[in-house]
């Protein structure tokens, strides 16, 4: 049996229990003097073993042992003359017009069917092109054996033509290779292939007897030998005998080292130092070339190859294995390296081909098939190639990435003083906006009170907490004077209280009333405050004190001259002594009779100030007067003033009760000799309100008690006040962040876009440049090998191997890679070798069909997925003759399983294939263990199923009297047939296949969808066109190498007459069932039905083996899948907040969908997926802004970038911007409930 391969955690290796170990024995352990022992190379038995699979390779070879029979072959010998040079000149003809006779026209068709299909095998699955018109057989007897050999041969196209067939020759006519070949081995005649072929044309006119008359005469000495003049269409090749002849060296270290040669193994094996990946977002843009766009996981690949390690890479389905071989060969080319590509699956061949051509390469893939046009095409590529101008498109690369990721790295970059990001910042605020009430506070922390409490707000919030809990927020500043006074003790404040009532009470109204009554006598205006008032008693003290000295007419007049009289002389220096001494003696008339002024300088300068206080306190022209009662006035007022002084000290600073205007003194002083509820827990409040005013929270106790916030709020409007400061802080220290205006950050990043699209766009085009640089040099510097090629390229006879010959350096630049499928690998020389040969889909090879191209390479990768693939026999001719031996012994194990027990093993997870999310994720689930990581496909999303099961009634039969089995019941084949006439009446721009695992099935359901397309010219073209991908009917082994839009899986077993259910379901049966099965399931890129005739439940366990009984399982599977739980609970909270608002217009929403997208929504068969700024954490710009939103709108979603900013300052706006995407009315109505999905299970 061979190995199972299945996925685990990220790396593929072959079941244990299949390994055998073999001990190795050295020369050294033999004793060479011993009779009958002799020194061999440990490889010469899997040498030997090779050669003899080598020469089994495609069964019988219809070269040379071609079995006439009008089943397999088209005698167009036989065919109408009228339409016959139509045909041969090499124009498209139908079947129906080479032969007309009903009896003739029938025969052909079932050799044109048999010819078909043998044709899409081995053209899909092998890469050979085998059907030809072979002209005049040559038949002789040698050795025991009968050799029947075409001598000419010309390609021929075959396709179904609606009812019919379409028949159309390409190319030229030559000599069949295995005929020149055994002609000398056998007969020692060296057939000259270009003149024996030339033979055959006559003016252009295609003339055949010429050669067939000149190989009779070379042959005449051969009694057995004889030419028919025969014309015969049908698969025509020879893979076993080149490949045995390439076969006759198998002496490389590869080749050696899986036969177990020590010393070759390690040397395979050898691990080459991979340098660190930069990250592509910091690679320079010149070194930034990769053909495709590829994952890190293809990166990853790229670089092992790119260091010379051998290696297997698994490639599960849909993970880029062709993206990742193309950057492989555009990396490796670069670096001036030869690469051989083999691939035993066409598509693959043309796909690397084509994507080659597409973005600016063509003719870089040489096959040796088709060497003249590939060489020409690579020559005019090289002749027309000119260096692509990106110098301004890479600087703007450069600074939209620098911009755009400082930006990102700021977001998500925690801040070094305060520990968090902007982003958690942002995530922290909308949970606390989601809070019901939602905070509001005002107050903002500067950046010291940020970072001290950066590590301290579970403590700040506690101590908040508990001073809400004492009534330190029932009272405000509004609420009570007595707000924010601190004391050490109870008694302290007790005392004030006492202090602001005797106040309140008795003394302030007391020296009101006194006040205004002295202030009345002496008509100076009011006063305002108990300041203004001791003011006025002070000048009023003042003015008493002057008139005692001087009489009142000293007030009248201006005595700034006297004033300077009486300063010395140095200060009035322009008065001379004659006015000084008059003004002097006019000062002493001021004085009263005795009295005397000891410094009248002094006193004049005192009463000139009086005076001017006077004048601005009193009426004008009033002089000034002393009111009685001025002494006990004052002496109340001191009183006041100490008392008033004393309460302002215990108020604190900014509290000056003195110069308070008097209606606000006394309404503070009454709130101040009220009683209150404000001293209670008054002295602990204090402590606590000092602890926290030294943490910076002045300001917000203060909003605090204005807002009398309750103590189960203190702490959210806290976390809500130090958040947001944060965020503000932030976004005023860092430029980074753009100020959070995301307007730019989208310009920004729409530019980006678009110069890193146009940057990855052009690596084509710079290797192509620097390719046609290399070819300028070399046809300078090998001009006889530019003649040589230019002379055998227009000749356009010359193989692959012959130009090789005649300009080897030459063509190392122009055809540095080379395609091939295996079995065309021996027609390129093995020397000089290859640096690197890449196995396409290796899974399917085996050692014997890989060695050919195994000895051509220096380091050997290889790609293939061995759950689905594995080496398989086929057989050239379109019969099978009985006598035909197995090619590929059915325990054979893939180059890829044996060459992964020695080098490497890469896996390959992330899944690119569009659509058939459901189909995906069971085929995951079931053969791959869930390795494979994809995106939802919208289509599931919006309840259209990749996945369907369509179980036939009446599905019934008699049983098989050879096998037993119960095949292709009508009932399944009426269905099939209305499934496809379906598809190609809804979905006629969508490709199909139908796969069965009956090939008698096949074969029914092919004659019945022919002849109900027959009669429907609306859809006849359907099965009939000539498209990439057209219309098939396959089994399980020849589906293995197509892939279609759309695929029926129809089983192809039903029940007997009497309803009894039989276990042979055929191949899936047997033991390569389960592999052969994946194969199945896998073939479908959109969606599958699966028909059956049988359910599951008809069957016992343990009835059923291998695929049957995986098929039946994954039946009775597909009804019980279940909807996976939400995962809403752990999503972002920005994501959460969108979702709320969405639902509130009534927007279908799943949060965390599949745990792969953030949030999709869907209304009337739109579905959207939005991403925000936490999905972008880990991956580069290029995959978060070009590639991710590509596949995701590649998976038929419209996809959504928001910004966490936006989120946060207006979720409403950017629901409102998602939901007109998918067709909301801006004025709909909305529903403001809060509303969550839920889910129901039956």
């Amino acid at each position: 049996m061979c190995a199972v391969w299945r996925g685990d955690r990220g790396a593929v290796r072959p079941d244990a229990a299949d390994e055998v170990r073999v001990e190795s024995v050295t020369p050294a352990q033999l004793d060479v003097a011993e009779e009958d022992v002799a020194v061999a190379h440990v490889a010469d038995p899997e040498r030997e073993r090779i050669r003899v699979q080598a020469a089994r390779l495609g069964g019988r070879s219809t070269l040379l042992h071609y079995i006439a029979s009008d089943d397999v072959g088209i005698d167009i010998t036989k065919a109408h003359p009228g339409s016959l040079p139509q045909f041969i000149t090499g124009r498209s003809t139908l079947l129906s017009n080479l032969f007309r006779d009903e009896v003739a026209l029938r025969t052909a068709r079932l050799a044109a069917g048999r010819i078909t299909a043998k044709d899409v095998e081995l053209r899909t699955t092998r890469g050979l092109d085998t059907v030809h018109l072979g002209v005049g057989f040559a038949s002789w007897r040698a050795g025991g054996l009968t050799y029947n050999a075409p001598v000419l041969l010309r390609p021929l196209a075959i396709r179904r033509h609606h009812g019919d067939f379409d028949l159309k020759l390409h190319g030229s006519f030559s000599v069949n290779p295995e005929l020149v070949e055994i002609a000398r081995t056998h007969f020692g005649i060296d057939l000259d292939r270009r003149g024996l072929a030339a033979l055959a044309y006559d003016g252009g006119v295609f003339k055949p007897q010429p050669v067939i008359d000149h190989l009779r005469a070379l042959t005449a000495h051969v009694d057995t030998f004889t030419v028919q003049p025969r014309l015969i269409v049908s698969t025509f090749a020879d893979v076993a005998a080149r490949a045995e002849r390439d076969a006759a060296d198998l002496d490389v270290p590869v080749l050696n080292a899986l036969a177990g040669h020590e010393d070759d193994r390690a040397l395979v094996a050898t691990r080459y130092p991979v340098p660190d990946a930069v990250p592509s977002d910091d690679r320079p843009p010149a070194s930034d070339r990769l053909l495709l766009d590829a994952d890190a996981e293809q990166e990853g690949v790229l670089d092992r190859i790119v260091a010379g390690q051998s290696l297997v890479v698994h490639t599960l389905p849909g993970t880029g294995g062709t993206q990742t071989i193309i950057n492989a060969v555009g990396e490796l080319v670069r670096r001036g390296k030869r690469v051989l590509v083999v691939s035993a699956r066409r598509s693959t061949l043309e796909g690397v081909r084509h994507r080659l051509a597409g973005i600016g390469l063509p003719g870089l893939a040489v096959s040796p098939r088709g060497v003249h046009r590939d060489l020409i095409r690579a020559i005019a590529r090289n002749e027309k190639a000119q260096h692509p101008k990106m110098g301004e498109i890479d600087d703007a690369l450069v600074r939209l990435r620098t911009v755009l990721r400082d930006y990102r790295v700021s977001l998500t970059q925690r801040h070094p003083m305060l520990g968090v990001s902007p982003l958690e910042v942002l995530q922290k605020l909308t949970t606390i906006a989601a809070e019901s009430p939602q905070p509001s506070a005002a107050t903002r922390f500067d950046a010291a009170t940020l970072q001290r409490l950066s590590t301290r707000r579970a403590e700040a919030a506690a101590s908040l907490a508990t001073a809400a809990r004492l009534g330190e927020f029932r009272f405000g500043p509004d609420d009570s004077p007595w707000y924010g006074v601190a004391f050490e003790t109870t008694e302290q404040a007790r005392a004030a209280h006492a202090l602001a009532g005797r106040l309140h009470r008795t003394e302030i109204p007391e020296i009101l009333e006194r006040g205004y009554e002295l202030i009345g006598q002496t008509r100076m205006r009011p006063f305002t405050t108990l300041a203004e008032l001791g003011a006025y008693i002070r000048l009023l003290q003042g003015i008493r004190a002057s008139l005692d000295r001087f009489s009142l007419t000293v007030f009248e007049r201006p005595l700034g001259d006297l004033i300077e009289a009486h300063s010395t002389r140095r200060d009035t220096p322009e008065m001379n002594g004659a006015t000084r001494r008059r003004l002097r003696r006019l000062a002493k008339e001021y004085v009263r009779p005795g009295m005397h002024v000891t410094d009248m300088h002094d006193a004049l300068v005192r009463v000139q100030k009086q005076r001017e206080q006077w004048q601005r306190l009193a009426e004008v022209g009033v002089v000034p007067e002393i009111p009685a009662g001025l002494d006990a006035v004052a002496t109340s007022w001191q009183r006041v003033d100490a008392d008033l002084g004393e309460l302002s000290r215990v108020l604190g600073p900014g509290h000056d009760l003195l110069a308070t205007p008097i209606p606000e003194l006394v309404r503070i002083l009454a709130g101040l000799a009220a009683d209150s509820d404000v001293f209670d827990n008054l002295v602990e409040r204090a402590t606590l309100r000092g602890e926290l005013a030294a943490l910076g929270l002045e300001g917000l106790l203060t909003e605090l008690s204005v807002r009398h916030v309750p103590e189960e709020r203190v702490a959210s409007e806290f976390e809500f006040a130090w958040w947001q400061s944060a965020l503000e802080t932030m976004l005023r220290s860092d430029r980074a962040l753009l100020g959070a205006n995301t307007s730019v950050v989208d310009r920004l990043e729409r530019d980006f876009r678009l110069v890193d699209e146009a940057h990855a766009a052009s690596a084509g085009q710079q290797l192509a440049a620097e390719l046609a640089t290399r070819w300028k040099i070399a046809i300078v510097d090998e001009a006889d090998e530019t003649a040589a090629l230019k002379s055998a390229l227009r000749e356009g006879t010359a193989s692959a191997a012959e130009l090789l010959a005649v300009a080897p350096k030459l063509l190392r630049t122009l055809a540095p890679v080379w395609i091939a499928s295996p079995y065309e690998v021996a027609a390129l020389p093995a020397r000089p070798a290859f640096d690197v040969v890449i196995l396409a889909d290796a899974g399917a090879l085996s050692v014997a069909e890989s060695a050919a191209a195994l000895r051509r390479g220096r380091q050997v990768v290889a790609f293939g997925d061995p759950v689905t693939q594995r080496p398989t026999p086929f057989e050239i001719a379109a019969d099978r003759d009985p006598s035909d031996e197995p090619v590929v012994d059915p325990e054979e194990r893939s180059v890829f399983e044996r060459l992964a027990e020695i080098v490497p093993v890469e896996t390959l997870t992330r899944s690119y294939r569009a659509g058939g999310e459901d189909l995906a994720e069971l085929v995951n689930e079931a053969f791959y263990g869930g390795e494979i990581v994809s995106f939802p496909w919208a289509g599931s999303y919006l309840g259209r199923g990749s996945l369907s099961v369509d179980y036939v009634e009446g599905g019934v039969g008699a049983p098989d009297p050879d096998s037993g089995a119960v095949e292709s019941p009508d009932a399944e084949v009426a269905r099939v047939v209305t499934l496809v006439v379906e598809h190609a009446v809804n979905r006629p721009n969508e490709s199909l296949m139908v796969v069965t695992a009956s090939t008698k099935h096949a074969l029914r359901i092919r004659a019945a969808v022919e002849a109900a397309f027959a009669g429907r010219s609306d859809v006849a073209e359907f099965v009939g066109r000539e498209t990439a991908e057209p219309f098939a009917v396959l089994g399980l082994e020849e589906s293995v190498a197509e892939s279609r839009d759309r695929v029926v899986f129809s089983l192809g077993y039903g029940l007997t007459r009497h309803g009894r259910v039989l276990s042979d379901f055929g191949v899936l049966s047997g033991p390569d069932g389960e592999r052969l099965l994946t194969v199945g399931m896998t073939r479908a890129r959109r969606s599958m039905v699966i028909v059956s005739s049988i359910r599951p439940s008809a069957f016992d366990d343990g009835r059923l083996e291998n695929g049957a009984a995986t098929l039946m399982s994954i039946l009775g599977g597909i009804a019980a899948r279940a909807r996976e739980a939400r995962l809403e609970d752990l999503a972002d909270p920005l994501t959460l907040a969108l979702a709320q608002n969405l639902r509130r217009l009534g927007v279908a929403v799943d949060v965390a969908y599949r745990g792969l997208l953030p949030l999709v929504a869907q209304r009337d068969g739109k579905a959207v997926v939005v991403e925000g700024d936490p999905e972008t954490i880990g991956q580069s710009l290029r995959e978060s802004l070009r590639l991710r939103p590509q596949i995701l709108r590649r998976l038929g979603w419209h996809y959504i970038r928001v910004h966490s900013f936006d989120l946060y300052s207006d979720p409403a706006g950017v629901a409102a911007r998602v939901a007109a995407i998918l067709g909301v009315e801006p004025e709909a109505p909305t529903a403001d409930a809060s509303t969550e999905p839920l889910d129901v299970i039956d």
